[in-house]
């Protein structure tokens, strides 16, 4: 009989008004499902305009994976120019993406850390479920739209 190790994480939160670390929020052994209604929770139209309050404090969300000493980073940006949620998402996780060169003929494996500087929070809670379930081939899809979005809206 097989046993699949369930991967326990931890989470920090940091909101606008806490000064220090002391006053962040810290859980650890939580699951996948505690993580996902912990970030559900969050009144993110209030933290943006706490943000704006407080001035140069952020709403910062991150998740630590016990396993694999991976994390993710979720910080709301306040200044969006839109009135639709904007994130930054940082994280270590090295993904690896083919890249054809010299006319088709060659494949170069370039690797490139899992990082959004202008995420949506649909592609945050995509990217954060793909994190949760170690899913890279989901990661490396987000960041491959995100990029092809960026791109689109530059020109």
């Amino acid at each position: 009989m097989r046993y699949k190790i369930m991967n326990n994480f931890e989470i920090q939160i940091q909101y606008p008004n806490h000064t220090d670390e002391r006053e962040m929020e810290h859980e650890s052994d939580l699951d996948i499902a505690e993580i996902l209604a912990k970030f559900e929770s969050i009144s993110w139209r209030r933290q943006r305009v706490l943000q704006l309050q407080l001035d140069g404090r952020n709403t910062i969300f991150t998740v630590f994976s016990s396993a694999s000493e991976a994390f993710l980073k979720i910080t709301l940006n306040a200044y969006a120019k839109s009135e639709d949620f904007e994130f930054k998402i940082e994280s270590n996780i090295k993904l690896i993406f083919p890249q054809r060169e010299l006319f088709g003929l060659m494949t170069r494996k370039n690797k490139e850390v899992f990082a959004i500087k202008h995420s949506t929070l649909e592609q945050v809670k995509a990217s954060l479920t793909a994190f949760l379930n170690q899913d890279t081939k989901s990661l490396e899809d987000i960041l491959r739209d995100s990029k092809a979005t960026s791109l689109k809206d530059a020109s």
